[in-house]
């Protein structure tokens, strides 16, 4: 706990001053104290009043200095008294409680925690446990954003720092692939979800110039439940790619039919192509006559619109279709027909990016 971490400094500083001390959080919790304890009126004062970090400042009949990482006052420490030494003890513990901040940061700092829960590193009946000691709010509804760079890029972490409020985090999984765990007005908050997501990406293009894919997870009511977020985003941005190259969002509830797809032995795909296309293969489809279908699709199977959509007559459109039918044994103007080309296009895309299995 924090208390365990932060009482033997604390213990060793009483020891020379003979003072009463303590450490408030930035919600105004007692932490750690020796000799008596402040209230919550005046734990509130500390932490309304902090000034910039490192600074001492006076509260009270206590001298005070805030601390805490990224700009953000995490703690404000705190001696009773206000003379010149008092504030320089206080600016002098305060020193030592940022240097341990800074090497036990995995046992107490909330990004590097929340990393280990992402993949897997936390036991479940740990979870609310760690939760408690960290102050984190556990039952409020979260989304994971998976956030995939060109490379290792430090300016699009500080960017997303600056674009998300304390209550959310930014975690650096690797140098390809931020995290954002964004908190949520409720569960239902589709639309607010995918704002979101088209802001990070037009801000990151507008101010880094960089082309970022982002992936989206569900939301969840629990921090125990975060795991699960975070792996859905990471699939929906796996198999997103593969079957929708063009679209930088890529939402798992999305998915579609490419989600079980991409479950699929290869050997069993290559199967279904054998059988599904007797005659040709979609290889002997030139580029026009792709754009042809995917229009068609695109439209619902109606001949009229998409021929007015291409520009071209609806006889030549008829032809073209005519044309598909005799190379793949498929006519598109029926219904069964066109799920079957559709699936068996899916499966093309995902034989292409060479799946390793069997």
């Amino acid at each position: 706990m924090l208390s365990e971490i932060f009482q033997p400094v604390l213990d060793q500083m009483r020891s020379v001053t003979h003072k009463s001390m303590g450490i408030v959080n930035n919600t105004s919790v007692l932490v750690s104290y020796v000799g008596e304890p402040i209230g919550e009126d005046e734990a509130y004062a500390m932490i309304s009043s902090s000034t910039a970090n490192g600074r001492p400042y006076v509260v009270g009949g206590y001298s005070c200095v805030a601390i805490g990482t990224r700009n953000i006052m995490e703690f404000v420490v705190y001696i009773k008294g206000t003379d010149p030494e008092d504030q320089k003890n206080c600016a002098l513990l305060a020193i030592s409680i940022a240097n341990l901040q800074l090497h036990c940061a995995d046992r107490y700092d909330k990004a590097s925690y929340l990393k280990n829960v992402l993949l897997g590193n936390v036991l479940p009946g740990d979870i609310n446990l760690r939760s408690g000691e960290l102050q984190l709010d556990m039952d409020i509804p979260r989304v994971v954003y998976i956030v995939q760079i060109p490379g290792n890029e430090t300016g699009v972490i500080q960017l997303l720092q600056n674009m998300f409020p304390e209550q959310d985090f930014i975690i650096n999984i690797d140098n390809k692939n931020i995290v954002v765990i964004k908190a949520l007005p409720s569960m239902d908050s589709a639309d607010f979800i995918t704002k979101t997501a088209h802001s990070i990406v037009d801000t990151i293009n507008s101010e880094l110039l960089l082309t970022v894919y982002v992936g989206i997870g569900t939301p969840v009511k629990s921090i125990n439940d975060i795991a699960h977020s975070y792996s859905e985003a990471r699939l929906a941005i796996e198999i997103g790619r593969v079957f929708d190259a063009n679209k930088y969002i890529l939402s798992y509830g999305e998915l579609g039919i490419g989600r079980l797809i991409y479950q699929l032995p290869s050997r069993l795909c290559e199967l279904f192509l054998d059988e599904i296309f007797q005659k040709e293969g979609l290889e002997v489809l030139d580029e026009e006559t792709l754009q042809t279908i995917d229009k068609f699709f695109e439209n619902n199977l109606n001949v009229s619109e998409t021929s007015r959509q291409l520009f071209v007559h609806r006889n030549t459109l008829v032809y073209r279709l005519d044309k598909i039918e005799r190379l793949t044994g498929l006519d598109l103007r029926k219904f069964d027909d066109a799920v079957v080309f559709k699936v068996a296009a899916l499966v093309r895309k995902y034989l292409l990016t060479n799946p390793s299995k069997f």
